[in-house]
C-alpha cells in the first residue's frame, strides 16, 4: 500500500513537470497564451542554468535599470538614458526641469559576447548572479538596443518580459522608435511613405525596422504604405538614399529618418542637405521636391527607449527617486 501511494504521488509529480515543460500555457482574458520552450525553460524549468524565481524577484523599486545593447560597439542608449531630462520629475509632464528624468537610478549595463545574444542578456539582467561568479542586482526593467530581430531572440525576449509575473517590462528600442513614429504620423494625412534607417553598421537594421513597422501596423490597424530604406549615419548615406530614390522614381516620399543617438546638429544638417535638394532645379523642373515629404519626420529609438522606460517605471511607481548620484555597474559575456 505504501509503495502504491508513493508511486502515485511519483507519477503525479512526473505529469506536472510534464505539463510545465512542455505544454505551459497562460491564460489572459480568457485567451490561452503558448509560452516559446525558452520562455517555459526560464519560468519553469528548475534544474536549468537559465531558471529565474521569479516569485522570489522582490520589490522592484530599489533595483537598478538593465539596459544592453546589441549593437556591441555602441554605448548610445546608456548614454541617452543617463543624460536624458525630457520630463518635469515633480509632475511628470514633458518638459525639462533641469534635473536629470533617472537621477538617483543605479543602471546595470550588460556588453554580450554576440551581438545576436538578446534572449541571453535579458536572462542575465534578470539574474541575481554574475553567471557563475558572484552575487548581483536583478533588474527592474530591461532596456535593449540594436538591431534586434526575431529569430534571434527578440520574439522570446519580449514574451518573457510580458509573462514572467513580477512586472519585470522588456523594452527595445526599435519598437520604440517604430511606435514613436506612429505617433508623430497620426495627424498626417499622407498614404504612402518611405522611412531611412541610418546606421554606423546595416547589419539587420533593415530586417529590425521591417519587422517592427509590420508588427505595430497590424497592433494600430495601419493602412498606410511604408517602404524602408538603409543608408549609412552620414550626410553622404542620406545623400545616397535621397539619389536612390530618385532614380527608382519612387512613389513613396521620404517622411522619416531613423537615427540612433540624432543629436541636433546632426538634424539640422541633414535638413539643411534635403532643403538644397527640394530647390535643385534643371530641364525646367524641380526633380526631388516629389520624392521628399514637406515635412520630415526624425525618430531617435534610443530616446524613444529611454521615454518609455521613464514613463513605465513613472505609471508603475517603480521609480527609486534616490537623492544619491546615478551609478551604472558594467558586466561583460564570457
Amino acid at each position: 500500500m505504501e509503495s502504491s501511494r508513493i508511486g502515485n504521488s511519483i507519477a503525479a509529480a512526473l505529469i506536472i513537470a510534464a505539463s510545465l515543460l512542455t505544454g505551459c500555457k497562460l491564460r489572459t482574458d480568457h485567451t490561452e497564451v503558448v509560452l516559446p520552450a525558452a520562455v517555459r525553460t526560464a519560468m519553469y524549468d528548475t534544474a536549468s542554468v537559465n531558471f529565474i524565481d521569479f516569485s522570489k524577484y522582490g520589490e522592484l523599486r530599489s533595483l537598478p535599470i538593465g539596459i544592453f545593447d546589441a549593437d556591441s560597439t555602441s554605448m548610445t542608449l546608456l548614454e541617452t538614458c543617463t543624460g536624458m531630462d525630457c520630463f518635469d520629475n515633480i509632475t511628470g509632464a514633458r518638459r525639462s526641469d533641469g534635473i536629470l528624468d533617472f537621477a538617483g537610478e543605479y543602471f546595470q549595463y550588460y556588453t554580450a559576447r554576440s551581438d545576436d545574444d538578446c534572449f541571453n542578456s535579458t536572462l542575465f539582467l534578470m539574474k541575481d548572479r554574475y553567471w557563475d561568479s558572484f552575487e548581483k542586482e536583478r533588474s527592474k526593467i530591461i532596456v535593449a538596443g540594436g538591431p534586434l530581430i526575431s529569430y534571434k531572440g527578440l520574439d522570446d525576449m519580449m514574451s518573457l518580459g510580458e509573462h514572467n509575473g513580477a512586472g519585470v517590462k522588456v523594452i527595445s528600442a526599435v519598437d520604440a522608435g517604430v511606435r514613436a513614429m506612429f505617433d508623430s504620423l497620426a495627424d498626417d494625412n499622407i498614404a504612402s511613405l518611405t522611412v531611412a534607417c541610418l546606421s554606423d553598421s546595416s547589419s539587420n537594421y533593415r530586417q529590425a525596422y521591417s519587422e517592427a513597422i509590420k508588427k505595430i501596423s497590424d497592433e494600430r490597424s495601419n493602412t498606410r504604405s511604408i517602404s524602408i530604406i538603409s543608408g549609412k549615419n552620414s550626410l553622404e548615406g542620406l545623400s545616397k538614399i535621397v539619389e536612390e530614390l530618385k532614380n527608382a522614381s519612387s512613389k513613396s516620399p521620404l517622411k522619416v529618418i531613423i537615427v540612433d543617438g540624432l543629436g541636433d546638429d546632426f538634424e539640422a544638417s541633414c535638413l539643411a542637405l534635403l532643403e538644397q535638394y527640394r530647390s535643385s532645379f534643371g530641364n525646367g523642373t524641380y526633380p526631388y521636391r516629389s520624392i521628399l515629404a514637406d515635412d520630415i519626420i526624425f525618430v531617435d529609438p534610443s530616446l524613444s527607449a529611454a521615454v518609455e522606460c521613464y514613463t513605465a517605471l513613472r505609471h508603475d511607481k517603480n521609480l527609486a527617486l534616490r537623492a544619491d548620484k546615478q551609478k551604472v555597474s558594467y558586466f561583460y559575456g564570457f
